[in-house]
């Protein structure tokens, strides 16, 4: 999973760092950032925190298409499309999101490639991960997939083994992210703690054998 953060980007070019960030806003956990289907004329950059971006189905269900942190850009898809945001966006945590205007973003992306590379990107590695995930949710196990969810948070959070990766999602979000319920997620964090592959606590995951959890989701 390719991790696309533009907080370096923008401070080392000179043009990009003039784009202005309006309302810059403070959002706590369970606040709507954007709502689905909006239609928008700008895109927001994660200045600090964490969200989560989803989908919800007729009867209110949410699935978790992905998590984004800190330097990450986000809500582009309408304004470049010109049609409705597929997605919602909530706050899981105390989080600063900033509004970049979608005429000064379209511009930018005229006069610099590499931007409009970085966008693209972004874009085509989000296609593939949702192709994954319809992957995994139609093919694997739920413990494989399960096992896969800590891999990913892992990888987001970019710790090594055996270091502790922050538990920023509660066990319904893990299951709203893998197409279970909440007394599975429960009963396989158990099962994965009493063999040895993960340590678990309200504040943090550890992996402690990503051999083995690596190979759950390859047999799973």
């Amino acid at each position: 999973m390719a991790i696309f953060n533009y907080t370096k980007f923008f401070e080392s070019n000179s043009d990009l760092s003039q784009l202005t960030f309006q309302k810059c806003r403070s959002y706590k956990l369970g606040d709507v950032v954007y709502a689905q289907d909006s239609n928008m004329n700008h895109a927001y950059y994660v200045k600090s925190g964490l969200l989560k971006i989803f989908r919800s189905g007729q009867k209110g269900d949410q699935q978790i298409v992905r998590l984004v942190k800190a330097g990450s850009l986000i809500g582009f898809h309408s304004l470049l499309s010109e049609e409705p945001e597929v997605t919602g966006c909530e706050s899981l945590n105390d989080s600063e999101v900033c509004i970049i205007p979608g005429d000064e973003l379209k511009a930018a992306m005229k006069e610099d490639n590499a931007l409009s590379e970085l966008i693209m990107k972004q874009t085509l590695e989000e296609l593939k991960q949702t192709c994954n995930s319809l992957i995994e949710l139609s093919q694997k196990t739920v413990r494989g997939r399960l096992a896969n969810l800590f891999l990913k948070l892992q990888e987001l959070f970019q710790t090594k083994d055996d270091e502790p990766i922050p538990l920023v999602i509660s066990r319904v979000d893990m299951s709203r992210w893998i197409g279970t319920s909440k007394e599975s997620v429960s009963r396989l964090i158990t099962e994965f703690k009493e063999d040895g592959v993960l340590s678990f606590s309200r504040s943090e995951i550890r992996i402690l054998s990503k051999e083995r959890l690596t190979k759950i989701v390859m047999i799973s």
